[in-house]
């Protein structure tokens, strides 16, 4: 053979040697295939089982779609409401989960109450965007309107004309939140030395009080007590809260404030590890779970310094 092929095409010894390899592999490339499907026919229990797994998978992906889409589609039935007082039903005809409208009523039920329209965004896993299209139909105000200062009058006696304090804490001194220490918060009628300290916690993890609105969000601390407060405190025109640097802080840190969580921290530092140094704030809404509501509570709180 080797010397018909040496004779036939001039080949040297090696070429045909690799020629012969060639061919062997060739032949053994056709048959493996048949001699597989031969031994695997007649067994179909494998390719039903994958179609199963796959006829599963197809189910899951169009549920996924179909809430997708519920969650997107606009309210049922967009009416002005009160969260203080819908229904489950209602809420569920606005557009809201079974599961967000019980949570809704539940958190009624323990003693809470909304007292303006953002009051909402509180409420655990609510759908933002649905709160955003419905807020012009929520039956609230946007913000609390301040108590005028107690009015004084004149009270006339056959002896002497006096004038006399209407509200009982008239006398005390206006404070700056922002500096007020324990003792000074004290001296409004319903705050004891638990609620002083909770206030300045708060403050501490915050950076500072911004607006008088955020005192609302301090645990435990009645609306009638915050009111009475707004009545003698006051925030320095000239206030610069501490910030967070963004592009230095670790997770401890970022979380530690009480606008952020511990995951949106996680992926805060993972997507600036990934992308680089934040520029501002609409680098930050390309986070993942970090949604607009969000935003606009800590961007005052952020310094947006480069790490280098």
């Amino acid at each position: 053979m080797k010397e018909f092929f040496k004779s036939l095409f001039g080949a040297s010894s090696k070429e045909i040697i690799g020629f012969s390899a060639l061919i062997l592999i060739l032949v053994i490339s056709l048959l493996v295939p048949r001699i597989i499907n031969k031994l695997t026919a007649g067994n179909d229990s494998f390719l039903l089982e994958d179609k199963k797994i796959l006829d599963s998978l197809v189910v899951f992906l169009e549920e996924n779609k179909a809430n997708a889409r519920s969650k997107a589609k606009a309210p049922v039935d967009a009416h002005l409401f009160n969260p203080n007082n819908a229904s489950t039903v209602e809420l569920e005809s606005l557009g809201f989960s079974r599961k967000i409208a019980q949570r809704i009523i539940n958190y009624r039920d323990k003693g809470g109450s909304f007292r303006i329209k953002n009051d909402l965004y509180k409420i655990y896993d609510i759908d933002s965007a649905l709160v955003d299209r419905l807020y012009n139909f929520i039956d609230l105000p946007q913000n609390i309107v301040k108590q005028s200062k107690p009015e004084m009058k004149e009270v006339v006696s056959t002896t002497r004309v006096r004038t006399v304090a209407i509200a009982d804490n008239r006398e005390l001194p206006n404070f700056d939140i922002n500096t007020a220490d324990t003792a000074m918060l004290q001296t409004i009628k319903g705050i004891g030395s638990v609620l002083s300290n909770r206030i300045i916690d708060f403050r501490n993890k915050l950076g500072g009080f911004l607006t008088e609105d955020q005192l609302y969000e301090v645990y435990n601390l009645d609306s009638a007590v915050v009111l009475t407060l707004m009545t003698k405190m006051y925030i320095d025109d000239r206030f610069v809260p501490e910030k967070i640097r963004i592009n230095q802080a670790d997770e401890k840190e970022i979380a530690g404030h009480p606008y952020l969580s511990w995951q949106q921290a996680r992926l805060i530092i993972a997507y600036r590890n990934q992308h680089g140094d934040y520029l501002s704030d609409q680098d930050l809404r390309k986070v993942y779970s970090v949604d607009e509501n969000d935003i606009v509570r800590i961007v005052s709180y952020l310094d947006w310094t480069r790490s280098k």
